[in-house]
């Protein structure tokens, strides 16, 4: 069983965490937010080696769009990426439009719509937008009732 953590970083992160394998589709563990960022995000996160198989985070990317953006998100990257380093676990980094593949109304279908502010809701995004663009057979199923997902 593979064991994913998925991380929506900013002054609220975001995370949830997943397990699945080859037979078996994307099935939530646990989620929740952690407040105050940076420090906030070091005081929750405990070092994944032998618990986690990989990791999903939003990437931070300054693309021009606003005038003073919070750059949060970039500090957790960064601590993220020392934290797991000695261990081997892979840190992929998706773009924000990456939560498109899950929109709310199949977040809402999957029992997936948890109650606060969304953070969280947005880490299973990027959990699922991994799984999906890796053509994940049983969580294509999952997701969309087809036996022939793959």
């Amino acid at each position: 069983m593979t064991t994913l953590l998925a991380v929506d970083p900013g002054v609220s992160t975001g995370w949830s965490v997943w397990t699945y394998d080859a037979v078996t589709p994307l099935r939530v563990i646990e989620h929740g937010t952690v407040k105050n960022g940076l420090r906030g995000f070091l005081d929750w996160f405990d070092s994944p080696a032998g618990d986690l198989d990989e990791i999903v985070a939003e990437d931070f990317i300054l693309d021009g769009r606003t005038a003073q953006p919070d750059t949060t998100p970039l500090e957790i990257l960064g601590a993220l990426e020392a934290l797991v380093w000695p261990t081997c676990v892979p840190l992929i980094r998706q773009r924000n439009f990456m939560k498109a593949h899950a929109p709310d109304p199949l977040l809402k279908e999957k029992g997936l719509w948890w109650p606060g502010a969304g953070h969280d809701r947005d880490s299973a995004r990027h959990a699922l937008a991994l799984l999906k663009t890796r053509r994940h057979a049983p969580t294509l199923a999952w997701l969309y009732g087809r036996k022939d997902a793959a």
